[in-house]
């Protein structure tokens, strides 16, 4: 079994940090999953899966289409101390020439005092979703790629996300000028190291300054100079150029920002950091309102100007 390696764990900051604090390899502990923990079938899921077959839209038929075929599979192990960790809600394998994302339930099935297994048809409906778009962009992340519309809008929410949180703590979005430095700097990272854009620099630039409002000519020269100077390849990266934009950000590091966004948003979210297709779960996710991640942060979802396309263009990459 091969993990399959577009939008890949291997070299996930997030991940390799998340690893260490565990003091466990989450790819191991999944792997050990998939071979020995229990694969549910339609009749495990029956009430959820009934309520999931009738939503009409494309994504969701797909979604149970791709569970039905094999594509998907629920995985769920009783065993506490053997489960993957919450972060992790999916992770995507290619085995005998077949790519298969595997879905960890643990954290959100219960057992009934009969022993027949409970699951909320709207998590599992945002679980089966999510894992069905990370499989897809396993076998053709070129289709991810091609769509303007998503590198926009994902670029517009992941922004949103890291800067709801740095301010949360630092507030600094009164200073428009260091908001705008840092909106510029997090798009552009966005853009090269999340993303994968195979836009111009220039083309880059221009997205990248997109509602960078502030800034006259001369200083937006001078924070791109700045961020190509620092070429952010990682978060921590990121992190450090950001420091740079406020004077409050002085005991910003990746640490208090990783406690700061699982605090905000939940510890499922926090793969989204420097990953697309959790990116795209945890968007998701907050426009349908299942509270996997906070509620609290739906409106930077559903606020952003186009995002009520989000469905269609995934469908897309299908």
């Amino acid at each position: 079994m091969a993990i399959v390696t577009e939008s890949t764990l291997a070299t996930s900051e997030v991940f390799n940090g998340l690893n260490e604090m565990s003091g466990s390899n989450q790819i191991e502990k999944a792997i050990n999953l998939i071979k020995t923990a229990k694969h549910l079938s339609v009749d495990d899921i029956e009430g959820a899966y009934i309520q999931i077959r009738q939503y009409p839209n494309s994504l969701s038929r797909a979604a149970v289409k791709a569970f039905e075929e094999g594509q998907v599979a629920l995985v769920y192990n009783q065993i506490k101390s053997n489960s993957v960790s919450v972060a992790l809600p999916f992770i995507t394998f290619q085995t005998q020439g077949k790519t298969v994302t595997y879905v960890f339930v643990d954290n959100h099935v219960r057992l009934t005092k009969d022993g027949v297994l409970n699951i909320q048809y709207t998590v599992l409906h945002d679980l089966l979703v999510g894992a069905l778009v990370a499989n897809k962009l396993k076998t053709n992340y070129e289709a991810l790629l091609s769509s303007q519309y998503l590198q926009k809008i994902l670029m517009t929410v992941y922004t949103k996300f890291v800067i709801r949180v740095l301010n949360k703590e630092y507030q600094f979005a009164a200073d428009k000028t260091s908001f705008d430095t840092i909106q510029f700097w997090v798009n552009k990272f966005f853009l090269l190291n999340i993303f994968g854009s195979k836009d111009s620099p220039d083309n880059i630039d221009k997205l990248s300054s997109d509602n960078v409002k502030s800034l006259d000519e001369m200083k937006l020269d001078d924070v791109k100079r700045l961020y190509n100077e620092k070429d952010p390849s990682s978060v921590t990266g990121l992190l450090e150029l950001v420091k740079t934009g406020s004077a409050r950000m002085n005991s910003l590091t990746l640490a208090t920002f990783l406690s700061s966004w699982i605090n905000y948003y939940f510890p499922i979210s926090i793969l989204a950091i420097d990953n697309v297709e959790y990116l795209i779960f945890m968007v998701f996710t907050l426009l349908r309102g299942t509270n996997l991640v906070s509620i609290n942060a739906a409106d930077i979802a559903t606020e952003t100007k186009n995002i009520k396309l989000l469905n269609e263009e995934l469908i897309k990459l299908i």
